[in-house]
């Protein structure tokens, strides 16, 4: 495992078919890990978080998913940060140790201007994690890289069906993030869209305006 740079101060780290993101700059002087892989990886993640940031200051769960908390034990053991995670994702809260420290809920702004909106589907209340200040998406499962499905790279969709608590939730409710202004959109599973994110993700949620 490494970390790429994507944004200035926002690093991605590939963990088998997921990913965990890192913030170092929001907020400023403090070290933001956003969900942690499975348990069987969490040690590599662990060395790969030493090697390349020294500490972590928070951890942010977004989701009921083992594939997204797994490492949280093994995390919390070896950096103790700040662990946040979302009020209503009983699930999540039900399968991890310690408990939060802070839960958050849709609208919240946590520290360092990030947004929390939630879009009921793919689990109950999955947040994707708006940073304001590098108008980027973390997207929080709410929205894969067309690419995980065979389709091309470049577009977004919603999880398969077989992974949503609400398939017709998951795709419908996406309409919220329309709302919201962001250049970029970086997910957990597929390619990431840096190119018109919103724009496609309309167009697709709204195929019969734009194509009559």
């Amino acid at each position: 495992m490494e970390a790429t740079e994507l944004l200035d101060g926002l690093y991605e780290i590939s963990i088998e078919h997921v990913r965990a993101f890192v913030l170092t700059d929001s907020p400023d002087g403090q070290v933001t890990l956003v969900d942690t892989g499975f348990e069987h990886t969490a040690d590599e993640l662990v060395g790969t978080l030493e090697a390349e940031f020294g500490d972590i200051d928070r951890l942010l769960l977004t989701h009921d998913g083992g594939d997204h908390y797994g490492g949280v034990e093994t995390v919390m053991r070896r950096f103790e940060p700040t662990l946040y995670a979302p009020a209503d994702e009983q699930g999540l809260l039900d399968a991890i140790e310690p408990e939060p420290d802070v839960t958050f809920a849709d609208g919240d702004v946590l520290e360092g201007e990030i947004e929390v909106v939630q879009v009921p589907g793919h689990s109950p209340c999955p947040s994707a994690l708006l940073v304001k200040q590098k108008s980027a998406l973390i997207s929080g499962d709410v929205l894969d890289g067309a690419d995980r499905r065979g389709l091309p790279a470049g577009y977004l969709l919603p999880p398969p069906e077989t992974y949503n608590h609400d398939h017709a939730g998951a795709e419908r409710n996406l309409s919220k993030l329309l709302d919201y202004e962001f250049d970029s959109v970086f997910v957990f599973h597929g390619s990431h869209v840096t190119t018109r994110p919103k724009e496609k993700l309309d167009e697709y949620l709204n195929f019969k305006e734009h194509y009559r």
